[in-house]
C-alpha cells in the first residue's frame, strides 16, 4: 500500500487526490498513519472541488412526488474504472424545510464511470455528461388554500454518502444547492352523499379491493365516487373568467388568453374568432393589440425558464429542470385548474444531427402570490422505453439531449428548431445505460432485473450479489454475497403484442409451476393536466401467459418495466425462466432465497439476575450473533461513554463479554444487533434481528 499511496505535504495534483481517496476509508494501520494523516489534509483543502462532478440543478415534480438533482460529469477519468468496471459512485443526499429546520429526505445514487470524451456531428465535446439523482418522497401537504413551499437542499458527494441528518455537511468531492419548490395540495373530499361512506367501509372490509372496485361492489357506489370526483375536481378559468381575475393584474391579455387565442385562429369556423373577438370587446380589449403583442412574443422567459436537461439511468426517464418566476400569468391559484408546462424531448441517437422526437411531459403549474423571490424550481418527467437503444459496456453510448420548454401550448413533435411563445430550449449530453444489445423489430427472451438487482450482478451458480452490486433503481450498493427474502420483483423490456409466461423451479427441493398470480401496473399517461399515473391489474390466461404492455411517446402502462411478482418464502435456491409465446429460447437465473431472520441472543451472568450487579464491579456476560448471511453484528451499552463492547462480520456463539459500568448511569441495557445482507422485498437491505438486557446496579 505504501508505494502506491505516495503522497507528501505538497501535493496538490488533483488526479493524485482522487485515486488515493478510497485508501481514506481502510482500516486505520499504524503503519501507515502518518501518510494517511498527510492525504487526508491533502484532500480536505478540497473540500467542495467541483472539478469532476457538480450539482447544477435541484427541483421537485409535484405529481410525481419526486426530488430530482441534476449534476455534471466532467472529465473523462477518476471515477475508478470504464463502463465494463464496477465504477463508482455520486450519492445525493436530500433534506427539505417547511420553515422549522431541515428535515432529512434520505438519499439516492447514481454509478459514475471513465467515459472517453467522443464530439458529435458539430465537432464539440460530449462532455459534460447530465445525470439526474430522484429520490421519490412522501411531503408536508395541505388544502390549495394554504401554499406549502418548502426550501430543498441536494448534497452531492463523490464515493461517500453524506452523512444523515447534516444538512450543514461540505463534502470532498462535490456540493451543495438550495432552491425552493411547490408541493401539489391535497384534495378535499365532501363525504355528504351516504353512499361514499357505504363505498369506504367496504374498502376497508375488504382491503385487496380498490376503491374503484369497491364502488362497484356498493349499490348506488359508483355514482357516488363520480360525483366525488366531479366536487373535487378544481375550478377551470375560460376566457371571460381569466379577464375578470386578471384584468386588474400587469398580466397583459396575450398571456392569460393565449390558449384561447390559439384555439380560435386555428380553427376554420369564423364564429368562433368572432366570439372570442366579442368577449374581448366586452372589457375594452383590443383584439389587434393582442395579435400584436404575439407577434413579437418568441421564446419569451420572463414567466418559465427551462435550466437543466439530464437522463434518470436508474429509473429510464428524461428530466427537465424549468424555473416558474412570477406569482401571477399561470391560469389561476391552486384551487383553480392553472396551466401546463410542457417539456418536449428530442435526442440525436446516430449522431448525425438529426433529432428524433421522444415524447412530451407536461407539469401542471398555478399562481402563487407569496412566490419565493428566486422563483420555483420544478421538474418535468419523461419515462422512456430504451430497450432497442442499449450497447454493450465496450461500446459508450453517449447521445445529445434537447428539451423544448412551452408554456399552455403544446410545443412541436416535428420540428425540434420551433420555440412557441413562452419558454426556452436547451441541450445536453447524457449517457446511455449498458445492456444487451437488441435491435429494432428483434425479441429477445431476458429480463434485465431480479429481485432489484440487476442480473448481471447475480452470481449465476450462487444466487447470491456479486461484487459491485446495486439496486437497479437508485444505484444504492449491496453487500457481496447477499440473498433474497420477501416478495421479488422481476422487471425487463417490453415488446408489446407479444405475451410472456414465467416458471420457477426449486433446484432445493425439486419442484415446478408458473407464476400466474394477478399482477399490479402503474402506468403514465401525459395528459394536459394531472392526473398523470394510472394504474391496472392484468392476469394471465390459461396457459400462464401475460401480455406485455404498450408503450409510446406520450405513454407507458408499465414505467417500472415489472413482469411479475413472486413471493417464494423458505430458504431454498431458485431457477427463475422466462419464455415468449412463439419465441424461440429460454431465459433463465438462478437465486438463492434467505427468509430466516439472524440469531441475536444476550445472556448475563448470575442467571441474569441484575439485582446481583454492584456500582464500581463489572457486568459480564455472553452472546451468540449468527445468520447464514450475516452482515455484522453490534454489542453496545449505555453504561459506556463510547457505547461499543464488540462488534465483528462473522458468526460468533456463545461469546463472552465483560466491562465496568458508568457508575454515573444508576439502570441502563446490553443491546445486540445483528444484521444480515438479504435484500427484503426487491428494495431494501439493512434488516436485523435485536436483543436487550435491563440492568439495574445496586449500591
Amino acid at each position: 500500500m505504501k508505494e502506491n499511496l505516495n503522497v507528501s505535504p505538497s501535493e496538490s495534483n488533483l488526479q493524485n487526490l482522487r485515486k488515493n481517496f478510497s485508501y481514506l476509508h481502510l482500516p486505520a494501520l499504524p503503519a501507515f498513519e502518518k501518510d494517511l494523516a498527510i492525504l487526508k489534509k491533502s484532500i480536505a483543502a478540497q473540500s467542495g472541488n467541483k472539478n469532476y462532478e457538480e450539482l447544477q440543478t435541484v427541483s421537485y415534480n409535484p405529481d410525481f412526488q419526486t426530488l430530482e438533482a441534476i449534476f455534471a460529469i466532467k472529465q473523462t477519468a477518476g471515477y475508478n474504472g470504464n463502463l465494463c468496471s464496477n465504477g463508482s459512485y455520486g450519492f445525493v443526499r436530500f433534506y427539505l424545510d417547511y420553515g422549522k429546520g431541515w428535515q432529512d429526505q434520505g438519499y439516492t445514487a447514481v454509478k459514475e464511470y471513465d467515459i472517453p470524451t467522443g464530439y458529435d456531428c458539430t465537432k464539440s465535446p460530449e462532455k459534460p455528461l447530465h445525470y439526474a439523482a430522484s429520490l421519490a418522497i412522501t411531503p408536508q401537504t395541505n388544502f390549495c388554500g394554504t401554499h406549502v413551499l418548502p426550501k430543498v437542499r441536494a448534497i452531492l458527494d463523490w464515493n461517500t454518502v453524506p452523512p444523515a441528518n447534516s444538512p450543514g455537511f461540505t463534502p470532498i468531492w462535490g456540493n451543495a444547492m438550495d432552491d425552493r419548490i411547490q408541493i401539489k395540495p391535497r384534495k378535499l373530499i365532501i363525504f355528504e352523499n351516504p353512499d361514499l361512506g357505504k363505498v369506504l367501509e367496504v374498502a376497508l372490509d375488504n382491503p385487496h379491493l380498490s376503491i374503484s372496485q369497491a364502488a362497484q361492489a356498493t349499490e348506488g357506489g359508483a355514482v357516488a365516487l363520480q360525483n366525488a370526483a366531479v366536487a373535487s375536481t378544481p375550478e377551470s378559468l375560460n376566457l371571460q373568467s381569466a379577464i375578470e381575475y386578471y384584468q386588474k393584474t400587469d398580466v397583459h391579455p396575450a398571456r392569460y388568453s393565449l390558449k384561447d387565442i390559439v384555439m380560435a385562429t386555428n380553427n376554420f369556423d369564423d364564429s368562433v374568432v368572432s366570439q372570442t373577438i366579442s368577449t374581448f370587446n366586452q372589457y375594452q380589449i383590443n383584439w389587434q393589440d393582442i395579435l400584436a403583442e404575439l407577434q413579437k412574443t418568441s421564446a419569451d422567459v420572463n414567466y418559465e425558464q427551462i435550466e437543466n436537461v439530464g437522463l434518470d439511468i436508474n429509473r429510464d426517464r428524461f428530466v427537465a429542470s424549468f424555473r416558474v418566476k412570477r406569482a401571477l400569468g399561470y391560469g389561476g391559484d391552486l384551487c383553480k385548474t392553472g396551466s401546463t408546462e410542457y417539456v418536449a424531448f428530442w435526442v440525436d441517437w446516430g449522431n448525425n444531427c438529426k433529432w428524433e422526437y421522444a415524447g412530451t411531459a407536461a407539469v401542471n403549474v398555478h399562481d402563487i402570490n407569496d412566490i419565493p423571490a428566486g422563483g420555483l424550481s420544478y421538474a418535468a418527467l419523461l419515462p422512456y422505453d430504451f430497450t432497442h437503444k442499449l450497447k454493450e459496456c465496450s461500446n459508450p453510448n453517449v447521445v445529445k439531449l434537447r428539451a423544448v420548454l412551452s408554456w399552455n401550448v403544446a410545443p412541436s413533435t416535428t420540428d425540434p428548431e420551433k420555440l412557441e411563445y413562452y419558454g426556452n430550449r436547451k441541450d445536453t449530453y447524457v449517457q446511455i445505460k449498458t445492456g444487451i444489445e437488441i435491435p429494432e423489430g428483434s425479441v429477445i427472451p431476458y429480463f434485465y432485473v431480479l429481485g432489484g438487482i440487476p442480473v448481471d450482478k447475480i452470481n449465476s451458480g450462487s444466487g447470491l450479489t456479486l461484487p459491485g452490486a446495486t439496486f437497479a433503481l437508485n444505484a444504492i450498493p449491496v453487500e457481496e454475497g447477499a440473498p433474497f427474502a420477501g416478495a421479488v420483483v422481476i422487471q425487463g423490456p417490453s415488446y408489446s403484442g407479444y405475451y410472456y409466461r414465467i416458471k420457477v423451479t426449486n433446484l432445493t427441493n425439486p419442484q415446478s409451476y408458473y407464476l400466474n398470480d394477478p399482477l399490479w401496473l402503474v402506468g403514465y399517461h401525459q395528459n394536459p393536466l394531472p392526473p398523470h399515473n394510472t394504474y391496472k391489474t392484468i392476469n394471465p390466461d390459461a396457459n400462464g401467459y401475460y401480455a406485455y404492455q404498450s408503450k409510446g411517446s406520450d405513454y407507458d402502462d408499465n414505467v417500472d418495466n415489472v413482469l411479475a411478482r413472486w413471493t417464494p418464502g423458505g430458504n431454498d435456491k431458485w431457477s427463475v425462466e422466462l419464455e415468449i409465446y412463439g419465441v424461440s429460447g429460454v431465459f433463465s437465473k438462478i437465486i438463492q432465497i434467505d427468509n430466516t431472520a439472524p440469531v441475536a441472543l444476550i445472556s448475563l451472568d448470575n442467571n441474569g439476575d441484575c439485582t446481583h450487579f454492584h456500582k464500581g464491579q463489572a457486568i459480564t456476560g455472553h452472546f451468540t450473533a449468527s445468520d447464514s448471511y450475516i452482515s455484522s453484528y453490534s454489542l453496545s451499552t449505555n453504561f459506556l461513554s463510547g457505547g461499543t463492547i464488540a462488534a465483528g462480520a462473522a458468526n460468533t456463539f456463545n461469546q463472552p463479554f465483560s466491562f465496568i459500568p458508568n457508575v454515573a448511569t444508576p439502570c441502563g441495557s446490553v443491546s445486540l444487533a445483528v444484521y444480515e445482507k438479504t435484500i427484503h422485498n426487491s428494495v431494501t437491505t439493512g434488516y436485523y434481528t435485536p436483543a436487550y438486557e435491563i440492568v439495574c446496579l445496586q449500591p
